[in-house]
């Protein structure tokens, strides 16, 4: 089962402190998401990605989980390639 995360980037002292936290994020496997917006002299930028749920949703394994299961529900880090595949799903 896979979900959409979504998040706000903030640059809290300008574009230099958003490009850091937008570099960040892309390489956690986020996607920018429309353009930037600005409020009260700060600049934003929408975020998202898609990740993998666990079958476990309670994040302990049922007995009829093998151990190679479990070991496949493990959150593993995406490249940026395959998140952003990930994210066109989405839009």
């Amino acid at each position: 089962m896979k979900k959409a995360e979504y998040k706000v980037a903030v640059g809290k002292s300008g574009f230099s402190s958003l490009e850091e936290e937008v570099t960040r994020l892309l390489n956690e496997g986020w996607k920018p998401i429309g353009g930037l917006a600005f409020n009260a002299g700060y600049p934003y930028q929408a975020m998202a990605r898609v990740v993998s749920m666990p079958k476990s949703t309670s994040g302990i394994p049922t007995e009829s989980q093998s151990l190679s299961e479990q070991e496949s529900t493990k959150k593993q880090p995406l490249g940026a390639q395959d998140a952003m595949r990930l994210i066109d799903e989405l839009t």
